[in-house]
């Protein structure tokens, strides 16, 4: 995925999605799954300003899961 970069001045609301079971059980490995902003947001912000929402999305399951500790 590509960086999204928004000024100091660009302000949008961005929903995280809710934890699940399968958040539980990475909790009970220790490991947490990282929220992904989706490709587009910039250009949404600049089309349609400071009103957009955007629902991110959590890492795959699998990928936190292998991923090494942080």
């Amino acid at each position: 995925m590509s960086e999204n970069h928004l000024t100091k001045d660009q302000t949008m609301t961005i929903r995280t999605p809710s934890e699940n079971i399968l958040d539980k059980i990475l909790k009970i490995f220790g490991k947490e799954r990282k929220i992904v902003i989706p490709d587009g947001t910039n250009e949404a912000y600049q089309k349609l300003g400071p009103y957009v929402q955007v629902m991110a999305k959590r890492e795959g399951f699998f990928k936190a899961l292998f991923r090494k500790k942080d």
